[in-house]
């Protein structure tokens, strides 16, 4: 698997570029008050009209499945991509296919009100989907605040504006919590690896260079931008106090132990001095949701283990 379809697989949304700036823009009803029809503006700056609050939801990848989840709204998904794992009762909804190539049959059979789609990833599929008169609606995040964003505006789809201010809120907290715990403390160096042949790794734009600033890091491969290759030299260069990896770094994955066997990772003072830590679960660290919280926390108690 290359590094493009392991980014793909894992991330979603590493090549977004933009945040969601807009969200519902008009909400017509009738005289009973009944929703009749919704005008929003999605993260691809297109306004898509729905005949009706969606009923029937189809999520083209595992972030606005849990965001859905997350807003008491999974009763309303009638087809899911195979990567949707989260939470368990995922696994009673229809596979509709892959993220990279979703089955556009399967979807037509389920007959949506709406598909969730990811952003400019998706694009081929989302005109494929439109010129079958189908709405799509992309929402996927690329940094922090657009996670909120996308929150926002899947709330409104589904009818639980509340529970999304709620989640939100709460979100905000617990980013603020954090915060104050590493306030004042040193800024250990992170060096995060998203692939290691090439080497590749997160650096500004992406939501997690924020999460380790957030954390209370400091990003060594801050300067370069987005999700990208990154050199070896540079890397020995840079010395970062501690390594940070997901467990599917490579295909067959990596542990701790795999890295400090690794040529390149070996010749690291941190790799040395076993400063190395593999996330507990890929998909907190990937997929920008709600959960993304939890990679945050994990993150900060391994950086400041003695501010928890």
């Amino acid at each position: 698997m290359n590094i493009f379809k392991k980014v793909i697989q894992i991330t979603v949304v590493f090549i977004l570029v933009f945040s969601l700036t807009s969200c519902q823009r008009t909400v017509n009803t009738d005289n009973e008050g009944k929703l009749k029809a919704m005008d929003i503006m999605d993260i691809k700056g297109r306004s898509v009209i729905l005949e009706k609050r969606p009923d029937r939801i189809v999520s083209l990848s595992p972030t606005n499945t849990e965001i859905v989840f997350a807003l008491g709204a999974g009763e309303k998904l009638v087809g899911v991509t195979n990567y949707c794992d989260y939470p368990e009762e995922t696994r009673n909804i229809e596979r509709i296919g892959d993220f990279e190539g979703p089955n556009i049959e399967m979807i037509k059979k389920v007959k949506p009100d709406v598909v969730l789609a990811g952003g400019y990833i998706q694009e081929d599929i989302i005109k494929v989907l439109e010129s079958l008169d189908i709405p799509v609606v992309s929402t996927e995040a690329s940094d922090i605040d657009s996670i909120f964003d996308s929150i926002a505006l899947i709330g409104k789809l589904v009818g639980e504006e509340t529970k999304a201010e709620e989640i939100i809120n709460n979100m905000h907290k617990d980013i603020d919590d954090i915060k104050n715990k590493v306030l004042g403390k040193g800024r250990p160096k992170v060096f995060y690896v998203v692939w290691t042949e090439p080497l590749s790794t997160a650096g500004q734009g992406t939501f997690i260079n924020e999460i380790i600033q957030i954390a209370g890091g400091q990003n060594v491969a801050a300067e370069v931008e987005g999700w990208a290759k990154y050199s070896a030299e540079e890397l020995i260069k840079q010395n970062p106090d501690i390594l940070i990896a997901a467990y599917h770094s490579t295909d067959k994955g990596m542990r701790k132990e795999d890295f400090i066997e690794d040529n390149l990772f070996k010749k690291l003072e941190c790799v040395k001095n076993e400063k190395i830590h593999i996330m507990s679960d890929d998909n907190i660290v990937a997929r920008p949701g709600p959960r993304i919280i939890d990679a945050i926390y994990e993150m900060a108690k391994v950086l400041h283990n003695d501010a928890f």
